[in-house]
């Protein structure tokens, strides 16, 4: 049964960030994309016209996809956090082979998808009632530490350093204003 044409962009840039993720992005053909979606070639062109347009699809998705993990953990913002980490467990296999989504995006980049994520976070330890400067600071510093921990756990081939970073992390978290 032929799938309906309204999700065809969503299956290009879902493709499309599949294989910037698990090839690089420049594997990101067309031809690829197309193959990977499961649409003729020729409506790859009708969303897609350039190359920057397939970059530009790829972190705008990467962003959507990070912002739909950050809205269901609507909880307090020390649960939120908690939530962040524990998401990068969940795809550690992924990034053990291929790196955090978050650096596709930046392979490409997207960083608006960081910008978004460190607001967010930023929030909720604003929420945790640190001032903007400290809540920033600590944002950056989750930020960074979770991803150098996807990093190193996709430059070893193990996910140890990242399972390690997000368990120092949630403790914390835990303990950030007490």
């Amino acid at each position: 049964m032929p799938r309906p044409a309204s999700d065809k962009r969503e299956r290009l840039t879902a493709a499309a960030i599949e294989l910037a993720r698990s090839a690089g992005f420049e594997a990101a053909t067309i031809a690829r994309i197309a193959q990977e979606a499961q649409v003729p070639s020729g409506s790859v062109y009708y969303y897609f016209k350039t190359k920057e347009d397939v970059a530009a699809a790829v972190g705008a998705g990467i962003a959507a996809r990070l912002a739909a993990v950050r809205a269901e953990h609507p909880d307090g913002p020390r649960e939120a956090l908690s939530a962040f980490l524990r998401s990068y467990l969940g795809d550690a296999a992924a990034t053990v082979s291929y790196g955090t989504l978050l650096s596709t995006a930046s392979a490409v980049g997207g960083a608006d998808a960081h910008r978004e994520a460190l607001a967010w976070i930023q929030e909720r330890f604003e929420g945790l009632g640190f001032p903007a400067a400290a809540a920033r600071a600590r944002a950056l510093h989750l930020l960074a530490g979770v991803e150098g921990g996807g990093a190193l756990a996709h430059a070893l081939g193990d996910a140890e350093p990242l399972e390690r970073e997000v368990a120092h992390l949630e403790r914390w978290v835990a303990n950030a204003g007490t």
